[in-house]
């Protein structure tokens, strides 16, 4: 697991990060800067046509999506980790948990964790997700007895070129380490990095598990590590 003392690195996520992000690696001696390497487009969230029991969501995205449904408040909400739990809070739900986030926010373990909190008896779920998903909630727990709907909420697209400031910091090397954190982005970085003539193993990649440490040696990455932000 990489332990990084006073880099410079440039966080990719979707969404711009929050004061509080900042300033955890402010206080470990880093210079954060951000470039999203996927671009979010929410869609129009229909009403509801069934009563479920629960909204299962597998990004903050997802519930940033029902931020202008009238979906009702009152159904609890079962986040993929605590900042989706926070975020569907945010919006007005009232009933919002999570598993833990060790190691990191993991799709497998919310549908553990559904499994052993639910029954299928109570009612079907929704599962409110992205275009792009690693795994299918919904089909997850199909063979456990569970009935749900899944509703693409938003779609992610690849940005088509670097901030120009991102550009010169990638090109002068005042950036040291990359956190990616989708298979999607491992690829719009290196080919964003092609476009502009930058090597991409130039940096370090950080990246939050073993899987996304596999895709990236299969695409041809070299510095890469395995690294969780301390809270």
């Amino acid at each position: 697991m990489a332990k990084l003392i006073n880099q410079n690195i440039l966080l990719t996520q979707t969404r711009q990060p929050t004061a509080r992000e900042l300033s955890v690696w402010n206080r470990q001696g880093h210079v954060v800067h951000y470039q999203a390497l996927l671009n979010v487009n929410y869609l129009p969230v229909e009403p509801l046509t069934i009563t479920p029991q629960a909204i299962v969501l597998t990004s903050a995205n997802s519930a940033l999506a029902l931020q202008y449904s009238d979906w009702d408040r009152t159904i609890p909400v079962y986040g993929v980790g605590t900042t989706t739990a926070t975020t569907a809070k945010s919006i007005g739900f009232l009933d919002c948990s999570s598993p833990s986030d060790k190691p990191y926010p993991s799709a497998l373990n919310l549908i553990s964790w559904i499994k052993k909190n639910l029954a299928p008896a109570d009612g079907p779920l929704i599962f409110g997700c992205g275009n792009y998903i690693r795994h299918d909630v919904s089909d997850a727990l199909k063979p456990f007895g569970f009935t749900s709907l899944k509703v693409v909420l938003y779609t992610t697209e690849p940005a088509v070129a670097f901030d120009k400031k991102i550009e010169l910091a990638l090109k002068n090397h005042e950036i040291h380490a990359v956190m990616i954190n989708s298979e999607q982005a491992l690829v719009t970085f290196m080919t964003l990095c092609n476009k502009a003539a930058i090597p991409f193993n130039d940096f370090t990649i950080l990246l939050p598990s073993q899987f996304l440490k596999t895709i990236a040696r299969q695409l041809g990455y070299a510095n890469i590590s395995i690294f969780q932000r301390k809270q």
